[in-house]
């Protein structure tokens, strides 16, 4: 083999060669930046989570400030419309959206909870014993329903429930009546703790008129 078909062949073979490292290294960073691209799009399907809560909390009377973060969406957009961001914009973007979704999700915790708290003060508790049967029973369940979704994480789906809990309740709150100062005063000398004793017949006639005898329990105390 001549001196020139040895350089041909070395010169093909390092070629060759240069053109798999090149692969090797395109095949690294575009797993590098795919890896970074699933990270920024899990990271924005989080905050697309928040953002939809906080927007439907806004609409029911809420004041969470999200034009910060809208402005900030709109500028990473035009950045990346003219292809792949690069990777300190991708490093960036994945630690601002991090950040900021965090600081959202704080901010719409803590509203939620007042919010919530604000609504069941809105209602009339102190007629849930004036109903009776089937009523009290739907009743009950729905209190039960709206602390625990005050208690919750706050989702679109779960303020969305709330309200149709809180306006059923509400209604059927209104329509109660008043409830007996008897009854009222009976109840609290049953929660604070007190003896048969002190309990007259009224006030047994009373808890059985309203339907309430089976919440009442009765335990012998040992001296």
């Amino acid at each position: 083999m001549s001196d020139q078909s040895v350089m041909e062949k070395a010169l093909q073979l390092a070629a060759a060669a240069r053109q798999i490292q090149i692969s090797q290294a395109e095949e690294v960073s575009t797993f590098a930046t795919t890896t970074k691209i699933d990270q920024l799009h899990e990271r924005l399907g989080r905050l697309r989570i928040v953002l939809e809560a906080a927007r439907r909390l806004n609409a029911h009377g809420a004041s969470i400030d999200l034009q910060k973060t809208e402005n900030g969406l709109s500028i990473f957009r035009q950045r990346a419309a003219g292809g792949v961001p690069s990777d300190s914009a991708l490093n960036g973007a994945i630690a601002k959206v991090t950040r900021v979704g965090e600081d959202i999700g704080a901010r719409l915790a803590e509203t939620w909870h007042a919010w919530c708290t604000e609504r069941l003060a809105e209602l009339r508790r102190d007629r849930l014993v004036m109903l009776e049967g089937a009523e009290a029973t739907t009743a009950g369940a729905g209190m039960k329903d709206l602390e625990k979704l005050r208690a919750g994480e706050p989702r679109a789906a779960a303020i969305t429930q709330f309200l149709a809990v809180h306006g059923s309740l509400r209604e059927q709150l209104d329509a109660a009546p008043d409830p007996d100062p008897k009854l009222l005063d009976l109840l609290q000398r049953l929660t604070v703790g007190t003896t048969l004793d002190k309990l007259t017949v009224d006030d047994l006639r009373l808890l059985s008129e309203r339907g309430l005898a089976r919440t009442v329990q009765v335990r012998r105390r040992v001296t």
